[in-house]
């Protein structure tokens, strides 16, 4: 009886183990996808222990040196050599009111209609509640209106939708997205018209 006692126990270990170990092999699966091909690498910008959430510019790199290697150039960092990107922040007393911006970042008439100059505005305490994919796309927007002076679009998957981007995207999503963006290849394109143009 007791060896009876002491196999079944034997057995039931064996199958646990082999039960906890395929879950584990489970999760990997799941986990894994296959990433499409981009010729620049996000990992900089994706890894929060790479990445100091405060440093705009880095982004600004990053679209410069994507264009250049999506598209052969044009070098946007010659082209647009007065950058301001910078951060906003609202007051705790508009804070506490329950004060909403409309947006996250924006570019200005400054920026979009001076072919020399970056102006691009992030709210802070908005881009900080942002994943980190989601603030890469967000400042691809902005470059988006600022370099190539595109209007929003109607499709929720482009880059220059006018919404907030959704936190359900992934890195495939975002690849696409801006490839369509750079080629100026997505439906209902268009563009903001400036003075004298």
């Amino acid at each position: 009886m007791n060896r009876f006692i002491l196999l079944s126990l034997i057995i039931t270990l064996f199958i646990a183990s082999c039960s906890k170990g395929d879950d584990n092999q489970e999760e990997i699966i799941v986990d894994e996808f296959e990433q499409i091909y981009s010729c620049v690498s996000y990992d900089d910008l994706l890894d929060p222990k790479n990445t100091n959430q405060d440093d705009l510019i880095q982004y600004w790199t990053k679209f410069v040196e994507d264009v250049k290697c999506s598209r052969g150039g044009p070098d946007y960092s010659e082209l647009n050599p007065s950058l301001n990107i910078f951060f906003e922040y609202r007051s705790a007393a508009q804070i506490t009111a329950g004060v909403t911006p409309d947006h996250i970042a924006y570019s200005t008439f400054t920026g979009y209609c001076n072919d020399s100059r970056v102006n691009v505005g992030v709210l802070y305490n908005e881009w900080t509640e942002k994943n980190l994919l989601q603030r890469l796309w967000i400042m691809y927007h902005e470059f988006g209106h600022d370099v190539y002076k595109y209007e929003h679009s109607n499709d929720p998957a482009d880059i220059m939708y006018p919404s907030s981007t959704r936190s359900d995207i992934d890195l495939n999503d975002f690849i696409e997205a801006k490839d369509r963006m750079l080629k100026r290849s997505f439906p209902g394109i268009r563009y903001i018209s400036c003075p004298g143009e």
